[in-house]
């Protein structure tokens, strides 16, 4: 180990992908109230919300030279990179498989999953080197249980729990983690897309009987990249309000 491991959160710095808006933007949040060193990172075409503190940067997760180039600058801003947080990540066209053209489903898997492949890549081999790190892709119940009209996105979403669960057991002895988060529906930009006629369908799945916000998943996002989540690797965090069966 090259540096000592920060003791809380709020000695921890951190990466968010995906931090311009939805549940980017409210970790990003969420981990500058608790005192931690964040820098967010999105698309260059992306409005940023203007808040206090933020210290954004351009990042094309389908990229390499991009994400690498973004890593190595919030690395550098802030002296280190000890949690990363992969939010990037888009519905595509809700529509029968058959009727989904071969261009849109590759476009969604590159985005959700090569993408999250490309952040993994540029990240782990540093944190490894340091002795200690976190990472969190962002996934989804429609990647554990499946969504009709959403075959792209539900592969995309699956393609990342095995990706973690992968990961997590090959940099198992580094001191760095490796988990997902399976968010069910959370009021976000991303989910203004579904249909209204779908969302009441998955909101009569719900046992909560309401859909998730940004905050609670920003909530459960802090714990699971904080350096008290020590001994959860290659795991599957639901925020589905009873949803998820497993």
């Amino acid at each position: 180990m090259t540096r000592q491991a920060p003791a809380t959160i709020t000695g921890s710095r951190c990466l968010v992908v995906g931090a311009a808006s939805g549940i980017g933007r409210a970790t990003a949040s969420c981990l500058r109230a608790s005192g931690a060193a964040v820098v967010g990172a999105d698309l260059p075409s992306a409005t940023w919300p203007g808040e206090a503190g933020t210290s954004s940067l351009a990042m094309d997760v389908t990229n390499p030279k991009s994400v690498a180039a973004a890593v190595s600058a919030a690395t550098e801003d802030m002296g280190g990179l000890d949690a990363v947080v992969n939010c990037a990540g888009i519905l595509g066209p809700v529509s029968p498989a058959a009727d989904m053209s071969v261009e849109d489903f590759e476009r969604i898997i590159r985005i959700n999953l090569t993408g999250a492949f490309i952040v993994s890549r540029a990240v782990l081999p540093r944190m490894a080197e340091a002795g200690y790190g976190r990472l969190l892709h962002i996934s989804s119940t429609a990647g554990k249980e499946g969504v009709a009209n959403m075959a792209a996105y539900s592969a995309s979403k699956a393609g990342i729990l095995g990706l973690v669960k992968s990961l997590a057991k090959e940099f198992a002895l580094s001191g760095v983690t490796v988990n997902a988060l399976a968010p069910g529906n959370v009021v976000t930009p991303l989910f203004a897309e579904v249909p209204q006629e779908q969302q009441a369908a998955q909101a009569a799945k719900i046992p909560m009987g309401r859909f998730g916000t940004p905050a609670e998943a920003a909530s459960l996002i802090q714990f699971i990249i904080s350096p008290a989540a020590s001994y959860t690797t290659g795991f599957v965090f639901d925020l589905s309000g009873g949803r998820a069966a497993y």
